[in-house]
């Protein structure tokens, strides 16, 4: 693929997002449902497993579907990136660790204290994923021309 034009992009990423999100609610449903991680440590501690497991989850996907147009990293080059890749979710993961408890304590039910963390993460990593980690050739020409045409 040579290229992607920007709404693909974006639908792919809000398909691989949906998939993520769904990753992320099961497993901390299994985690306080069938696992009884029901106290508040417990709690917060289950929203930090799923959030991790979601995140290596989306880095797989991301990586072979919603940039599939980004150079295939290999070796020390696809850790590097699986690396930037974390720091840049480190963001929204950070804002998602702080909000959760503060709903939390709101009495905010849990799925939707997580689905609140998503959708403001989702917004935040696409933006670092598309500039940073996922970073293509010519990827400048293809923002500039999306804005003068």
């Amino acid at each position: 693929m040579n290229g992607m034009a920007y709404h693909e992009r974006i639908k792919r990423f809000l398909i691989t997002g949906g998939s993520v999100a769904l990753v992320n609610f099961l497993v901390i449903t299994i985690l306080i449902e069938l696992l009884g991680f029901n106290s508040y440590f417990l709690k917060n501690l289950a929203n930090i497993l799923a959030i991790e497991i979601s995140a290596f989850y989306n880095f797989l996907i991301s990586r072979q579907w919603t940039w599939i147009d980004a150079p295939k990293k290999q070796g020390k080059g696809l850790f590097a990136q699986f690396i930037s890749f974390n720091l840049a979710a480190l963001t929204g993961i950070g804002f998602r660790i702080v909000l959760f408890p503060i709903l939390d304590n709101l009495g905010v039910f849990y799925l939707l204290n997580v689905a609140l963390g998503i959708g403001i993460a989702a917004c935040i990593g696409f933006f670092l994923y598309d500039k940073l980690v996922f970073r293509r050739e010519g990827h400048r020409k293809e923002l500039v021309g999306k804005f003068t045409s």
